[in-house]
């Protein structure tokens, strides 16, 4: 199973490789608010994604993160379709539920298994915790539920997230938002995988700082 996927994670990646080799890359990377340096036909494009920074460069297609991290096919999916995706279309400046996206109703659940339901486990009564992880990742501080937080897991892909802490009348709830524009920069399904990797961070970033403390 896991070879399987791998397969079909590397035909997406190839796919993505050969759309990009293929269009107007300058204006896909303008679309995408993203800046790049060119010499003799090559480009090397900074791409800041949460709190990393990561070095793409064309066309030999080579990702290199400046924190020397190891970067994920997955990852580097999401990158290129991102660059792909772009349209190059402003932010709404309002923010709607993952369920209110064209298209997304219908993977509701599957939404809620990845992404909200880990950080309503978590968090679920420790929103201070919560708020100091998403700031930690650069997040900014938001006015929503009883603590809520941005980041930015592209240039124009920021992810809102909020929490209502639970009690012994209702139980804890987390929320996603996104601004409408999203579909101008990403595959409805990686809408999915870009709020997961966000949360995963949000929980890392929460451990690591509960073992500094402990120290």
């Amino acid at each position: 199973m896991l070879l399987q996927k791998q397969k079909t994670y590397k035909k997406v990646y190839d796919a993505a490789c050969g759309r990009l080799l293929g269009s107007d890359i300058e204006q896909q990377l303008r679309n995408a608010a993203l800046q790049y340096e060119t010499n003799a036909g090559a480009f090397t494009i900074t791409i800041p994604f949460f709190d990393e920074t990561i070095l793409l460069t064309l066309p030999q297609i080579a990702f290199r993160n400046e924190k020397g991290s190891n970067i994920t096919l997955v990852t580097r999916i999401i990158l290129l379709h991102y660059i792909n995706t772009a349209n190059g279309s402003r932010a709404a400046g309002n923010i709607v539920a993952y369920e209110d996206i064209p298209g997304c109703r219908h993977y509701q659940p599957v939404f809620e298994k990845r992404v909200t339901k880990p950080l309503q486990s978590a968090f679920g009564r420790d929103k201070y915790t919560f708020l100091e992880a998403g700031i930690a990742l650069g997040g900014k501080k938001e006015e929503y539920g009883d603590v809520s937080f941005t980041l930015h897991a592209l240039p124009r892909v920021p992810v809102t997230f909020i929490l209502w802490e639970g009690d012994e009348e209702f139980p804890p709830l987390a929320r996603a938002l996104f601004d409408p524009s999203i579909t101008g920069y990403l595959p409805l399904e990686d809408i999915v995988v870009v709020s997961k990797l966000a949360a995963a961070r949000v929980l890392k970033t929460a451990r690591k700082q509960h073992m500094e403390e402990e120290f």
